[in-house]
């Protein structure tokens, strides 16, 4: 399978659900790598890894380890590259044909629904200057889920919001999410500035200033 396995006979892009059945379904080999997976999607690779690798940064311990691939994925979007590259460990990540098969039987239902609620809109918002917008966005919230807190989804969901109107080009779901990360962020921030304040304050008591 290749990037022209991700058109639809009528000329559309085909859902990344079918897609995935259809790699489940006829792949020849013992093993399906995610770089298998990232070849077959082309560059809608970008929004199906940020959207699988931003769900474990929802849990607390895993949150640091998982932001590091997003991260470098997001970087990549940022830059224009025109198909995500994956590092040769995390490509040569993989699942038996079975266990890929298995997967894939419980995850497209879950994603065929949501996949009807996105549709191509407002696609400028996603094209390359948009994606590049989306990338720097996505790259920040990444570097903040390597900061280790207990509470992660603020970050999670914009993220993932973003990913999937990447994914189907629905700017719509792209401004959401792009949104949802411009007030995450500027709580942060704002949390952020008045602890500081909080702790100079503090500290002048303490010294006596």
């Amino acid at each position: 399978m290749n990037d022209r396995a991700a058109i639809a006979p009528d000329g559309r892009p085909q859902r990344v659900s079918d897609l995935l059945v259809e790699l489940a379904s006829t792949w020849p080999h013992e093993r399906v790598s995610l770089g298998d997976v990232t070849q077959l999607l082309g560059e809608r690779g970008y929004g199906v890894l940020m959207l699988v690798l931003a769900l474990p940064g929802a849990v607390p311990g895993v949150a640091s380890i998982a932001a590091i691939p997003l991260a470098l994925v997001a970087l990549q979007l940022a830059i224009g590259l025109p198909r995500p590259w994956l590092p040769r460990f995390l490509a040569a990540r993989s699942l038996s044909r079975t266990e890929f098969a298995r997967m894939v039987e419980r995850v497209a239902p879950h994603l065929s629904r949501i996949e009807r609620l996105l549709r191509p809109r407002l696609v400028v918002l996603t094209g390359p200057v948009g994606e590049r917008v989306i990338g720097v966005a996505c790259l920040v919230l990444a570097l903040l889920l390597t900061v280790p807190i207990l509470f992660n989804w603020p970050l999670v969901v914009p993220i993932a919001l973003m990913a999937l109107g990447v994914l189907e080009r629905d700017g719509v779901f792209a401004v959401i999410g792009f949104a949802v990360g411009c007030i995450v962020l500027g709580t942060i921030l704002g949390v952020g500035w008045v602890s500081i304040q909080e702790g100079l304050q503090l500290a002048g008591k303490y010294l006596g200033m």
